[in-house]
């Protein structure tokens, strides 16, 4: 069986993290796309250093390894990143009240993840008392005080720099009222590269709502993307070779190899294959029939995932890639499709990042499934 590190290796995901961390480091605010199944919560959680393997096997993990590879120690060790679980808002969502708290008890809840001091005691407390206050008086206009009040206090006081982390925010960011985006600008602005917002979303903000709802927040993320697409090389491999010893199913280099290039590295797709390795002997014998794996139920649950996660326009744009016709799709389009990395530059033309799914468009352009009849942008 290979041997590979326990920890997973802080090269994961250098594609992703390095830019990421810049905006961390400058202070910015961001956004990062990805398709279905793409691995973005994977990727919260080593950034975070929630490594799912250490936890697996019931080790500690180091939760700084990451940050402090980038950043270095120092800047590490002042800079917070607060991830914010929007499903705790509830079935009912009260954007008054609610989501400020939600964010004031996200900061309580990183004091418990650092290594612990005087200081981040005393912090600790502080936030406590805050979010108390805010949970006996249920009012909304205290809750947003008391939130600035704790920010400005991490902030100007403390000296930290905070990164708070909305994950899976599409519905989110479609539903918030505008003036709780004027309140987020509002409190980053007299926070100014102390604190910034990163927001982990499937389709553009641009798609989802109109800049003019919400203009001034959207100015602070709209020119700073960040594609997450599939696994590299590097990454697929390491994976495959974790999947390998845990259950106990080593593949061969050429295997793997195989998984890599046909699945183009990603993890949904990745893992349909492997467990057809293990478990459908017959696999070992059609390599060269891409067909019969397409055909493959789990195959075509990983492509319902990625084709239902994606908006008309993009159908739409993958659908005339496959008929030879990209070069008129919209540049829109075209720079979601690149920023998910469904769609590849490769020297001088692009290529789709799986042959599996591209003979799975190509099935499509007869039956666009889950289209609107709708022309797209309506």
């Amino acid at each position: 069986m290979t041997t590979i590190p326990s920890q997973t290796p802080v090269s994961f995901r250098q594609e992703t993290l390095k830019p990421f961390f810049e905006y961390v480091r400058s202070g910015e605010s961001f956004y990062i796309v990805g398709a279905s199944s793409v691995g973005k919560t994977r990727l919260v959680d080593f950034l975070l250093g929630d490594d799912p393997e250490l936890l697996r096997a019931n080790i500690e993990p180091d939760r700084e390894q990451v940050k402090n590879h980038y950043l270095g120690q120092e800047l590490s060790a002042r800079t917070w990143l607060v991830r914010v679980d929007l499903n705790r808002m509830g079935a009912e969502y009260d954007w008054g009240f609610r989501f400020y708290e939600l964010l004031l008890s996200a900061l309580l809840f990183e004091t418990g993840r650092l290594f612990q001091t005087d200081e981040i005691d005393q912090i600790k407390n502080i936030l406590s008392g805050l979010d108390s206050a805010v949970m006996e008086s249920k009012d909304p206009l205290r809750a947003h005080r008391l939130l600035e009040m704790a920010i400005n206090q991490l902030c100007q006081s403390n000296r930290i720099k905070l990164c708070f982390l909305f994950d899976e925010f599409d519905e989110t960011y479609q539903n918030m009222p505008r003036e709780i985006f004027a309140q987020l600008r509002a409190i980053r602005d007299a926070n100014k590269y102390r604190l910034c917002y990163g927001l982990f979303m499937r389709n553009l903000p641009e798609k989802l709502r109109s800049p003019l709802e919400n203009e001034s927040f959207y100015e602070l993320i709209s020119r700073n993307l960040i594609g997450v697409g599939p696994y590299s090389r590097e990454d697929s491999i390491y994976i495959l070779q974790q999947w390998e010893n845990r259950r106990i199913y080593p593949l061969s280099p050429d295997k793997r190899e195989w998984i890599y290039l046909n699945s183009g590295g990603h993890p949904g797709m990745m893992q349909a294959l492997f467990g057809i390795f293990k478990e459908k002997p017959l696999a070992m014998t059609m390599f060269s029939n891409l067909d019969w794996y397409v055909a493959q139920e789990t195959i075509q649950e990983e492509f319902r995932k990625i084709w239902g996660g994606l908006l008309d326009d993009e159908k739409l744009g993958l659908l005339s890639f496959v008929n030879g016709n990209f070069s008129a799709t919209l540049l829109p389009i075209k720079k979601i499709l690149y920023a998910k990395g469904l769609l590849q530059p490769f020297e001088t033309s692009t290529i789709c990042f799986s042959p599996l799914f591209e003979l799975y468009l190509k099935s499509q352009l007869a039956n666009p499934q889950g289209l609107s009849h709708d022309p797209p942008g309506t």
